[in-house]
């Protein structure tokens, strides 16, 4: 039997709470079609991420299996408060397909996943780690260093995140091959101990 629009935000509240405790939830007919629920998730949160993060975060808290039956042809509107739908912007990602190799070359070019590693996991054990927020706050102003222009910086970020570099640590562990951090993840993992977790102590 199909879920009402209020056991589906009281299920939503459910699986996303834990990591939202504060985001608010709407489901409602779609205005561009009627047959259609549109959701509405909307978190103070968000206001640091690009539409992909948000999507990215919210689809891995909740099921699968319930996404298949309940939400298949939803519309979800990941919002920041005081944004609409209109206000988001998403990808090109023909264009961000075309331009990763060129994009890579010039982030291994200008030493961009070094400096990451250097501040995620610094070489000398006195330097304090910066932490992960869960988004970019310490990509960006290294991507600006390495010539990277506010232009440029959405595009670039969603060449990252396509191969999944969703947040400062992604980026290390899903995209470079060597780096201190992902090297330090496996050697606790091998030596049975509980890796390091670059989102602890952070906001």
């Amino acid at each position: 039997m199909p879920r009402t629009a209020a056991e589906i935000v009281d299920d939503l509240r459910l699986f996303i709470t834990p990591s939202y405790p504060d985001i608010d939830i709407r489901v409602q007919p779609w205005d561009q079609d009627q047959s259609r629920l549109a959701i509405y998730f909307i978190d103070e949160k968000f206001s640091l991420l690009y539409p992909y993060q948000r999507w990215h975060y919210l689809t891995h808290l909740i099921p699968s299996d319930y996404q298949e039956q309940h939400l298949s042809t939803s519309v979800w509107f990941e919002l920041a408060p005081g944004e609409t739908p209109e206000d988001l912007r998403y990808p090109d990602e023909q264009l961000v397909e075309d331009i990763t190799p060129h994009v890579m070359r010039i982030l291994s070019r200008t030493g961009f996943f070094k400096q990451l590693d250097d501040i995620m996991c610094p070489a000398d054990d006195e330097l304090r780690p910066s932490p992960c927020w869960g988004d970019f706050r310490n990509s960006i102003p290294l991507l600006h260093k390495c010539g990277i222009t506010e232009d440029e910086l959405f595009d670039v970020c969603h060449v990252l995140m396509l191969q999944g570099g969703y947040c400062d640590c992604e980026i290390l562990y899903n995209i470079v091959e060597e780096n201190r951090l992902k090297a330090a993840y496996w050697m606790a993992r091998a030596e049975g101990l509980e890796p390091y977790n670059p989102h602890n102590g952070s906001d």
